[in-house]
């Protein structure tokens, strides 16, 4: 099996779409500001893209069903502004270095068919510690950018300690320079404890995308949605320490050292 793509029903016509990934990573930043634009404007499902370097397993739905692990395409005519906006959410990133790469450049084959000239990925920012008022950090593959979104508050500085951003979030920014993408990593600050579900830094990414596309953002269900993708996450993360206790392995990524476990900024 190869990393493809299954597109449902007939392919929208888009007029100049931003594409905004949210993949999860640190705090689900990137989940919760995807999938509350979905909720917010009606997004439409219209593709799907399957790897064998998700996790090797299926999720068993309340009525005995089962969904395979995959990354999904949407759409939002206007938004309420004058763009039409792509989005790919999903469950899990690729869990192998190479499954990365794969990935993403299927999820930017998807952003060059439909015209894509400016993409934005969200992820998390971690810090170690809570705040009241959590900034946006930004990383961008042009100038352009780091002054556009300055203007509506995103910090590109970080006091002259050069980082890195790992996963999805970062490595679409770099290798959307190849297609002549214009491309930007908003990242919501927060501590980075992996059982938090951070709704404070999403809404600060949402208010930062809002004035960027001229619209008004809700927040109202936010809270809601980090409490749904929690138990999400509890459950996947059972089954998994399940899997690997069978398979007589590390329950963890930290206590095995591996390289293959990695570790999202994204």
């Amino acid at each position: 099996m190869d990393t493809f793509i299954k597109y449902s029903g007939k392919k929208p016509k888009l007029n100049n779409p931003v594409l905004i990934e949210g993949l999860p990573g640190f705090g689900q930043v990137g989940r919760l500001v995807a999938e509350h634009l979905v909720k917010e404007f009606n997004g439409k499902q219209f593709a799907e893209l399957y790897s064998p370097h998700f996790p090797p397993q299926v999720m068993i739905q309340n009525d005995g069903r089962i969904d395979t692990i995959t990354n999904n395409f949407f759409y939002i005519p206007k938004m309420g502004g004058k763009r039409d906006v792509l989005l790919v959410i999903g469950e899990a990133q690729g869990a192998t270095i190479t499954g990365q790469y794969e990935i993403c450049e299927k999820i930017l084959d998807v952003a060059k068919e439909f015209g894509v000239k400016d993409l934005v990925t969200i992820g998390g920012y971690a810090t170690g510690r809570l705040l009241k008022e959590p900034k946006v950090f930004g990383a961008a593959n042009n100038n352009a950018y780091i002054k556009e979104f300055g203007k509506h508050g995103v910090v590109f500085k970080t006091k002259g300690n050069r980082g890195g951003i790992v996963g999805a979030s970062g490595l679409l920014v770099g290798l959307s320079q190849l297609r002549d993408i214009n491309s930007l990593c908003l990242m919501g600050e927060t501590p980075g404890h992996p059982l938090l579900i951070d709704a404070k830094a999403a809404e600060k990414v949402l208010e930062v995308l809002g004035k960027w596309l001229g619209i008004n953002i809700k927040m109202g269900a936010l809270d809601k949605r980090a409490k749904e993708l929690e138990k999400f996450r509890l459950n996947l993360e059972k089954m998994m320490k399940k899997m690997k206790k069978e398979k007589g392995e590390p329950g963890t990524g930290e206590e095995a050292g591996t390289d293959e476990d990695l570790k999202y900024i994204g």
